[in-house]
C-alpha cells in the first residue's frame, strides 16, 4: 500500500508539473496572424500609442519631485540611466513582438518560451500594472484638473460625503476620477482606429507643449543654476542612481506597443520600429524637459506639486502656465488611454487561452473589441481610483512591471538557444533514421549545442537535450543575481567591508561571469527575424540585472501587497485555469510505423508526434509536425 500511494502521488505531482510547464503551440502560416481583432494600426499609430502611454503624468509630476528631493540638476543623468535600463527591456520586447504578433505582450511571450505557469504569473501581474496605472492616472487627472479651480470639486465632495479615516484608503472618495476613468473607456469602446486618432492628436499636442517648455526654459534660464561650486559636494553618484530608480517608472508603458500585436497591420515591422522610435523620443524628451526646469530656476526652489507652472509664474510667464496645464491634461489623457487599451487586450489573451474566465475573450463583431472585458476592467479601475490615493496606487505598481521585464529578457536568451526544429525531432538519435538529405538539413541548425571550440565540455553537458543547459544556466544566473542584490541591499556596508563580504561578492560575481561564458559556449539557432536583439546573451542579461536591482529597492509593504495579489491569482490558476487551458485540450500520441509503412514514407520507423486540438470540426487535427517548414521557429 505505501508503494501504491507513492506511485499515485508521484503520478499526480508529475502531471501537475507537466501542465505547469507546457508551452503554447502557435499555428504557422496564415493562422499565425489570424485574429478576431481589427488589424488597422500603422507604425505611426503604434509609435504615438507608446509615446502617449509613457509621456503623461510622469513628466509633469515626477520631474519636480526627483529634481528637488533626490538628484537636483543631476536628474538629467538619472533619466539617461533609467532610459538606458528601459531600452534594454524594450529591445527584448521588440524581438518578441516580431516573433509573435499576438495580443498579450509579455504573457504570450512567456507562454511560448518558458511555460504556462510563469505565463500566468506574468499575465496576472501585467493586469495589476495596467489596472493600477489607469487608476493612478485617473486620480492624477482629477487632481490636476481640480487644482485649476482651487480644488472646488474636492471641497464639495468632502462637504457632501465626508472623509475616509482608514489609512489604506485615500482621504476622500474621488467621484470625479471614477467618472474620468469610465469616460475614457467609452472613447476606447468606439473602436481602436477612432481612439488611435484621438490618442495621436493629443500626443502631438503634448509633444508640442513640451517643445515650448524646453525652448523657453533654456532661453530664460541661468547657467549658475547648473554650475554652482557646491553642486558636486551636495549630489553624488548615489543620488543619480536613486533618481534613476524613481525615474525608471516614467518609462513604463512601452509594452503597450507589444500589446498591439494583433491590431497592427504589419507587426513584424511596426513593433520593433515603433518601440525603438518611441523609447528614443521619450528619453530625449525627459532629458531636455528636466534639464530646462533645473536650468530655469534653482532646484531647491522647485515646487514638487506644480513644478513647471510655478517656475514660469515666478518669471512672469503666466501664458506658459496655462499652456503647461493643457499639455499636462493631454499627456495624462493619453497615458490613461494607453493603460485602458492594454489592460483588456492582456485579459483577452489570457481568457482566449482559457487561463481565466472564457467570457472575457468575447469580441464584439461590430467594433472588433472585447467590449465586455473593457467594461469590467474599466469599472474595476474606476473603483480603485475612487477609493485609493495616488501615492498608494503608484508604490504598488512597479513589482509586476519589473517581473515581466525580467522574464521577457530571460525568454529571449532561452529562445535564441532552443533548436529551431525542436518539436519536429525530439532528439539527435532520430536523425540516424532519416534519409541523408533530411538528416543534413536538421544538422544545419546547431541551436543549443556546444560550439566546436568548446567540445572539451562534451563529457559534462553532451548528454543533455540541446538548449537544456542554457535554460538551467539562465535560472541559475537569475537566482545568483537576486542573491547578490539582496546581499548588497541588506547586509553589505561599503564603510565597513569585511573579508566575508569580499569572499561572498567575489564568488557571486565570478558565478555570474561563468554563467555568461557557459551560455556563450553554445550555438544560437538559425532563426532569422526582421529584428533581433544584438549581443545576446549580454544585453538581455544586463536587463535582468537592472530589473532585479530595482526590485530589491522596493519596500516591504509593497512586497506584502504583491504576495496577496499573487495568492488570489494562483487560486484562479490552480482551481480554474489549469483545467480549462486550451493546451489542456491538446493531446499527443505516438504511432510506431510498421516496416511496410516505412517504405512509403521518408520518416521511416520512428515515432510520429501529432497534436490534436478541439475545434468546431470535432477535434480536427490542425497541427502536424512533419508539415512544419524547417526554418520556422514555432515548436
Amino acid at each position: 500500500m505505501p508503494g501504491s500511494r507513492h506511485k499515485i502521488l508521484s503520478h499526480v505531482f508529475s502531471s501537475f508539473s507537466e501542465k505547469m510547464g507546457r508551452t503554447k503551440v502557435l499555428d504557422i502560416g496564415t493562422q499565425a496572424t489570424e485574429t478576431p481583432l481589427k488589424r488597422c494600426l500603422t507604425t505611426f499609430d503604434i509609435t504615438l500609442l507608446g509615446i502617449g502611454h509613457m509621456v503623461g503624468a510622469g513628466i509633469y509630476v515626477l520631474t519636480g519631485t526627483v529634481a528637488k528631493e533626490i538628484a537636483g540638476p543631476w536628474i538629467i543623468m538619472s533619466f539617461m540611466l533609467a532610459g538606458a535600463a528601459s531600452m534594454l527591456a524594450a529591445l527584448c520586447y521588440a524581438e518578441f513582438g516580431t516573433r509573435i504578433p499576438k495580443a498579450g505582450s509579455a504573457y504570450v511571450y512567456t507562454y511560448v518560451s518558458v511555460g504556462e505557469f510563469w505565463a500566468f504569473v506574468i499575465g496576472w501581474n501585467i493586469i495589476l500594472e495596467h489596472m493600477i496605472g489607469a487608476a493612478s492616472v485617473a486620480r492624477a487627472w482629477s487632481g490636476f484638473f481640480d487644482s485649476m479651480f482651487d480644488n472646488a470639486i474636492r471641497h464639495r465632495t468632502i462637504s457632501v460625503m465626508g472623509e475616509l479615516h482608514e489609512n489604506m484608503f485615500g482621504r476622500y472618495l474621488d467621484v470625479f476620477a471614477f467618472f474620468v476613468c469610465l469616460l475614457h473607456a467609452c472613447f476606447l469602446g468606439v473602436g481602436v482606429k477612432t481612439s488611435s486618432y484621438m490618442n495621436s492628436f493629443l500626443t502631438l499636442i503634448n509633444l508640442g507643449v513640451m517643445a515650448v517648455i524646453v525652448v523657453v526654459g533654456f532661453y530664460y534660464g541661468n547657467s549658475d543654476n547648473w554650475f554652482k561650486s557646491n553642486l558636486l559636494e551636495q549630489f553624488s553618484f548615489t543620488s543619480v542612481i536613486s533618481g534613476a530608480a524613481t525615474c525608471f517608472y516614467a518609462y513604463v508603458g512601452f509594452d503597450s506597443i507589444a500589446t498591439s500585436g494583433e491590431e497592427a497591420k504589419d507587426p513584424a515591422y511596426s513593433i520593433p520600429v515603433a518601440t525603438i522610435i518611441a523609447m528614443s523620443v521619450v528619453c530625449t524628451t525627459y532629458v531636455l524637459v528636466s534639464g530646462s526646469l533645473t536650468f530655469l530656476i534653482p532646484f531647491w526652489e522647485i515646487n514638487p506639486d506644480a513644478a513647471f507652472p510655478t517656475a514660469f509664474s515666478e518669471l512672469g510667464l503666466n501664458w506658459i502656465k496655462y499652456l503647461v496645464s493643457v499639455g499636462a491634461l493631454c499627456g495624462m489623457t493619453t497615458t490613461l488611454f494607453g493603460s485602458l487599451y492594454s489592460l483588456p487586450r492582456c485579459i483577452y489573451a489570457m481568457a482566449d487561452d482559457g487561463l481565466i474566465f472564457k467570457f472575457l475573450a468575447k469580441v464584439n463583431k461590430r467594433t472588433q473589441i472585447p467590449l465586455i472585458n473593457l467594461a469590467i476592467s474599466a469599472f474595476l479601475c474606476a473603483l480603485m481610483a475612487l477609493f485609493f490615493d495616488l501615492e498608494k496606487l503608484v508604490e504598488f505598481m512597479s513589482i509586476g512591471t519589473l517581473l515581466a521585464f525580467t522574464i521577457v529578457s530571460v525568454s529571449v536568451i532561452i529562445l535564441r538557444y532552443r533548436p529551431t526544429n525542436r518539436g519536429l525531432v525530439r532528439d539527435s538519435s532520430s536523425l540516424l533514421e532519416l534519409p541523408t538529405s533530411q538528416a543534413d538539413s536538421f544538422e544545419m541548425d546547431m541551436g543549443g549545442r556546444l560550439k566546436p571550440s568548446c567540445k572539451f565540455l562534451e563529457p559534462f553537458f553532451g548528454e543533455f537535450e540541446p538548449g537544456y543547459i542554457v535554460c538551467v544556466t539562465m535560472g541559475w544566473f537569475t537566482s545568483s543575481t537576486v542573491i547578490l542584490c539582496v546581499y548588497i541591499q541588506y547586509w553589505f556596508n561599503i564603510q565597513y567591508v569585511s573579508w566575508i563580504d569580499g569572499i561572498v561578492l567575489t564568488t557571486l560575481v565570478i558565478d555570474l561571469i561563468l554563467c555568461q561564458l557557459l551560455i556563450e559556449a553554445h550555438e544560437q539557432n538559425s532563426t532569422e527575424l526582421p529584428f533581433m536583439v544584438p549581443h545576446v546573451p549580454l544585453i538581455p542579461s544586463l536587463s535582468i540585472v537592472c530589473n532585479i536591482v530595482l526590485m530589491t529597492n522596493l519596500n516591504l509593504l509593497t512586497w506584502i501587497r504583491f504576495f496577496i495579489w499573487m495568492i488570489i491569482g494562483l487560486l484562479i490558476y490552480f482551481l480554474y485555469g489549469m483545467h480549462h487551458s486550451k493546451e489542456n485540450d491538446v493531446t499527443s500520441y505516438s504511432v510506431l510505423l510498421s516496416s511496410s509503412e516505412a517504405g512509403k514514407t521518408p520518416w521511416g520507423a520512428i515515432h510520429k508526434s501529432r497534436k490534436r486540438v478541439k475545434t468546431e470540426d470535432d477535434r480536427k487535427p490542425i497541427i502536424d509536425n512533419e508539415d512544419l517548414p524547417d526554418n520556422e521557429y514555432y515548436h
